[in-house]
């Protein structure tokens, strides 16, 4: 690997497992995730995980930006 976080190296490896995923469920997958977290820590009683709330849009942001690089011709 040649760089940190390379997703097409993610795919490769499930690729290589039989495991054919495509840019548009990896980034449904992604919002359907932090989603569950933000209302997971909305609905849980410790206050640690609220304070987790404000870096997942950021996450989120971060995350399709580089999904966005999974498939560049398609």
């Amino acid at each position: 690997m040649d760089k940190a976080y390379d997703f097409k190296v993610l795919m490769d490896n499930l690729k290589a497992q039989g495991i054919e995923v495509a840019e548009e469920v990896v980034k449904a997958i992604t919002i359907a995730a932090i989603s569950w977290l933000d209302e997971s820590a909305t609905l849980s009683p410790t206050p640690y995980d609220d304070m987790l709330k404000v870096l997942y849009p950021v996450i989120k942001e971060k995350l399709l930006a580089l999904e966005d690089k999974i498939n560049p011709n398609g």
